[in-house]
């Protein structure tokens, strides 16, 4: 194979560089170049002539020297089926209720089913398929003796029909009759035969039954409509599934079906479905079959508070009760002032001691009366810079809601002028019954970061009863400060009449008296939350009535009133 020759020294580096990737001395090995010498060395291409050993300055182009090698295609041999030959052979013979079908097996190679076309006319156009056989042979179950004709063509693998076996078709029916003979069984192991033929009725008209004494085993699925020619007799059943389903004629010459347990109605429950009716049977093992009415039953009646109830038998788990006031409009009329509720309950329902089936249960009622507007409200205040605080109200009296209303607000300095630290405040609600464990409850939480009142509230409905109720705040430091916001204040308004004031000066005849009086506003007494601001506001009503009850009785004979003058000062 042809080789790039050496370079000489003095070739410059770069086309050194180059000129060696083409002749694949460095570099990749995708960037060497490939000669023509080398193609068709290669038998990718051939020789034109001699071309090759031309000057390269003879040829211009690669087609002038090569032209392309056109590989050979193997010829691959595949085993085609044979075109289907025409069916041939159909013979048709009835049994009871069927045809057997059976034709030539076809001799073609890649046979690969057979197509069973069946019409009530002999006209091949209005024949349907209706089977495909893998065989030679085909049973068509048809139920009835009806005549039908039949037709058959092969296909082969490649999907490729055939030829119908005729143009006419071949006639088969089913018969209604079985051949003692044909039901024969030959093997060594039978000490008698399993079938015989008895007749039911009379010498006169006489009724043939054909009797199996063994147990029968059906292999794939049953068509009912097979069974549509013959009856249950008196007496007769078809039980399956261990004998937990059972289909019988009654003694009365009904139909019925009874659904049980495995093994049979023995010692099992049954229901019994019949004439259009539903009926179900408890077992006992004193009493035997009971009958248990319906299948869902409702008993009924009017009790009073604690009597004992008896529920009637026959109820094989435990009933469940339902109670309902008689006279739903109940109102006791003394306590009009005082919200009523009706409270119902009842025992757990218990077998009866001595009849079976039955069962025993005591309704309970009461009249609740309760003031639905009144609310026991306990205060609280916590101040402090504590991180927790815990209160609590004992032994409270037929408590069915709890309902905790908190304020809270921070202001804890950083200690900075104007820093105040961001607060989380948590507020839980406890309860306990009859002095028992604490029980937490309800809980709410809220973030502080600004100067303001933020309230919070928790309640808990329980089951009226005595209980012990605890309130817990805990407050705790977050992360951050703030420097803004404002406090919002609740008041409390406040206001005090005073009292008359009657006065009356007796001045001189020749000089004036005055009198000073103080009015006080106490102090109110205030509760609840923590006392922050307390601001006054007095309105003072004065009404002056004067009345001038100097005379003048000088030796001027001046007779009369002496005028005067009255000063307030407030």
């Amino acid at each position: 194979m042809a080789k790039f020759p050496a370079l000489p020294a003095t070739v410059d580096r770069y086309v050194r560089e180059f000129l060696n990737r083409l002749a694949g001395r460095s570099g990749n090995a995708g960037d060497k170049a490939v000669l023509h010498s080398e193609l068709a060395e290669l038998g990718l291409a051939h020789e034109i002539g001699q071309r090759l050993s031309l000057p390269a300055t003879a040829v211009s182009s690669i087609t002038d020297t090569l032209e392309p090698a056109v590989p050979s295609v193997p010829v691959i041999e595949t085993d085609r089926p044979d075109s289907p030959t025409n069916a041939s052979g159909l013979a048709a013979t009835g049994i009871f209720g069927a045809v057997i079908l059976e034709w030539d097996a076809p001799a073609y190679k890649g046979h690969n089913h057979t197509e069973v076309w069946r019409g009530q006319v002999d006209d091949r156009e209005q024949a349907s398929l209706v089977h495909e056989a893998n065989g030679s042979r085909y049973t068509d179950v048809t139920g009835n003796t009806t005549l039908h004709y039949y037709w058959v063509r092969h296909v082969n693998r490649g999907g490729q029909v055939g030829g119908f076996n005729a143009l006419a078709g071949t006639s088969g029916q089913g018969t209604a009759i079985i051949n003692l003979a044909d039901l024969m069984l030959e093997s060594p192991e039978l000490s008698e035969q399993p079938f015989s033929v008895r007749n039911i009725g009379t010498e006169e008209a006489p009724e043939y039954v054909l009797i199996f004494n063994g147990y029968l085993a059906v292999n794939g699925p049953v068509n009912i409509s097979q069974l549509k020619s013959g009856e249950l007799q008196n007496g007769t059943a078809l039980t399956v599934g261990r004998g937990s389903v059972e289909l019988s004629t009654g003694t009365d010459g009904f139909g019925q079906m009874v659904i049980t347990g495995s093994g049979g109605i023995a010692n099992n429950d049954y229901l019994l479905l019949k004439e259009g009716r539903i009926e179900s049977f408890i077992y006992s093992e004193t009493a035997g079959h009971i009958r248990y009415k319906e299948v869902r039953r409702t008993e009924s009646g009017v009790a009073t508070n604690g009597q004992e109830v008896v529920i009637p038998a026959y109820f094989k788990a435990m009933p469940t009760v339902n109670l309902y006031p008689r006279d739903i409009t109940v109102y006791n009329a003394d306590y009009p002032d005082q919200s009523q509720r009706l409270e119902m309950d009842h025992s757990v329902p218990q077998p009866h001691p001595n009849i079976e089936g039955a069962w025993v249960f005591t309704p309970y009622a009461r009249l609740l009366l309760a003031d639905g507007t009144k609310t026991d409200a306990s205060g609280k205040t916590y101040l402090g810079s504590s991180n927790s605080r815990w209160w609590a109200v004992y032994n409270t009296d037929q408590v069915k809601k709890v309902t905790v209303n908190c304020r809270v607000a921070s202001h804890r300095s950083t200690g900075e002028s104007t820093g105040y630290q961001n607060r989380k405040a948590t507020l839980t609600l406890e309860y306990r019954p009859d002095g028992s464990d604490w029980i937490t409850s309800e809980s709410t939480s809220v973030d502080i970061n600004e100067f303001e009142t933020h309230v919070l509230q928790v309640s808990k409905t329980l089951t009226q009863a005595n209980y012990d109720i605890a309130v817990s705040l805990t407050t705790e430091d977050r992360e951050g400060t703030f420097t803004s916001g404002s406090i919002d204040y609740e008041y409390d308004q406040r206001g005090k009449l005073g009292t008359a004031l009657d006065v009356t000066l007796s001045p001189e005849f020749t000089s004036s008296k005055s009198a000073t009086y103080d009015i006080t506003i106490n102090n109110h007494e205030l509760s609840g939350w923590e006392i922050t601001r307390i601001e006054y506001t007095a309105t003072v009503d004065i009404n002056i009535v004067v009345k001038n009850l100097f005379y003048s009785n000088s030796s001027t004979g001046s007779n009369g009133v002496i005028k005067g003058r009255v000063r307030v000062k407030l």
